[in-house]
């Protein structure tokens, strides 16, 4: 794919023209991308305990289900939201990979990962923490990590 960019005074509003041969699952993903990067934040409301943080999205290595509770790996802790994970997914930048039903990881914070037998997908984050992904996600993962 070929990327022109081209920086005018003379434009009064900024302009993203998408050509392509035919309509495919990557153009669809780049458009809704570039539809909303307005309505992107750059953080996310949690808790720990009584108190309320506000958490930078480049902080978090992982966000994942626990008895029906989105749980919020970051580097240092874990805290909690109450919000639903496709919620929170709708804010997330394009660094975060779905690889389950109930979890998405930050993959600038994956260490390395490994093919089980079972075909299974082992992710090792930087801080430590193990993770599996599911099978239903796994060609999705391949695609996003060039596997």
């Amino acid at each position: 794919m070929k990327v022109k960019l081209a920086i005018s005074s003379e434009i009064l509003e900024d302009l993203v023209t998408i050509e392509a041969q035919a309509m495919s699952k990557q153009i669809t993903n780049l458009v809704t991308y570039i539809q909303n990067l307005d309505k992107q934040r750059s953080s996310l409301t949690v808790k720990k305990g009584e108190q309320v943080y506000l958490v930078e999205h480049d902080e978090i290595v992982r966000l994942y289900l626990e008895d029906r509770v989105l749980q919020v790996e970051t580097v240092e802790t874990t805290y909690t939201s109450n919000l639903r994970l496709y919620q929170v997914k709708e804010d997330l930048p394009a660094n975060f990979l779905q690889i389950s039903q109930s979890e998405i990881i930050h993959i600038k914070q994956l260490d390395h990962l490994k093919l089980t037998a079972n075909g299974l997908v082992k992710l090792v984050m930087k801080n430590g923490s193990v993770t599996y992904s599911s099978r239903r996600y796994l060609k999705v993962i391949k695609e996003r990590l060039g596997l």
